[in-house]
């Protein structure tokens, strides 16, 4: 559907697909979620309240008190967030980083871009069919979970059971501490069709940063080049990994990440000197305690002149 489609006439409006995006760009983030709960009348809304502020206009509301007042009000106000964000953006984005601090944040955090070649063997198990819940039969979710399940369970890797998986790894991490030949048992065992191909070679480098399973990241960046590691549970198998080589990213190749952080560590700092700055000091708790009951009280008459 192209960004020109018209997806609806509001009052003789023709409203089209780019006309939508620009009102939930521009509009209040509560506009935004009224859209996503019915976004027909979310719609009708927006072109309502743009109707009754050109007839005001018309009548010449906004020069009239206290519209006058209020609108010059949210003006100063509008202003000043918009301000706001401008001056936080530059402070942000404005910040010098020079090439020493770049050089010391990247000596300083080596192991941050630390990246591992491995091998791996997968030992799959077949997975054991789940008892579908008592739900909703119309439940998306209940028939996504349905859906997958039957895949899963028609589609196993092999047929062994968890336990055998289990129990195979355990023994070949044991051969292969032993000194038996990796790309063998590679070949023998590994249910990974990608690696086997190639004695094991798991192709991606093991980053940090990257969104490898958190205890895989953990165990390979713990290993010694030509070290075994444990069998590892991800998913519906384990894996048994080789560490082949260890490096560290070149500077170059992080040279932009490093900018980025040393800016928003600089825009923390700033902001959090800021909220110091001008966190208030209380001088009476009993109103913080209860600020409705105050703000709600009716204020005195204005003592008279």
């Amino acid at each position: 559907m192209g960004q020109d489609t018209v997806v609806a006439t509001v009052a003789g409006i023709s409203v089209t697909v780019a006309d939508v995006r620009k009102i939930l760009q521009n509009d209040p983030a509560q506009l935004t979620q009224q859209f996503q709960q019915n976004p027909t009348l979310a719609l009708g809304q927006v072109y309502l309240i743009r109707y009754l502020a050109a007839e005001g206009e018309k009548l010449h509301l906004e020069e009239k008190s206290p519209i006058k007042e209020e609108l010059e009000e949210l003006i100063t106000l509008l202003k000043q967030q918009v301000l706001a964000n401008a001056m936080v953006n530059q402070e942000q984005n404005g910040f010098l980083v020079t090439d020493q601090e770049i050089d010391d944040y990247y000596k300083k955090n080596e192991s941050h871009w630390e990246e591992a070649k491995i091998k791996i063997i997968l030992i799959g198990f077949k997975v054991a069919p789940v008892a579908p819940a008592k739900v909703d039969a119309t439940s998306t979710e209940a028939l996504a979970a349905a859906a997958k399940n039957a895949l899963e369970t028609a589609h196993p890797l092999n047929e062994r059971t968890q336990a055998e998986a289990q129990k195979l790894a355990a023994d070949l991490v044991q051969q292969l501490r032993g000194g038996a030949d990796f790309a063998k048992l590679v070949a023998q065992y590994s249910d990974d069709a990608e690696s086997k191909g190639t004695g094991g070679d798991f192709g991606t480098p093991i980053r940090a940063t990257t969104s490898f399973a958190p205890e895989l990241k953990k165990t390979v960046m713990a290993m010694k080049p030509g070290e075994i590691s444990d069998p590892i549970q991800e998913g519906h198998g384990y894996y048994i990994i080789r560490l082949e080589q260890k490096t560290v990213q070149p500077i170059n190749e992080v040279r932009e990440s490093i900018v980025k952080d040393l800016r928003d560590n600089h825009l923390h700092d700033y902001l959090n000197d800021l909220t110091n700055r001008f966190k208030p000091q209380v001088q009476r708790p009993d109103f913080f305690a209860q600020p409705g009951k105050y703000l709600s009280a009716t204020p005195p008459p204005p003592a008279p002149k």
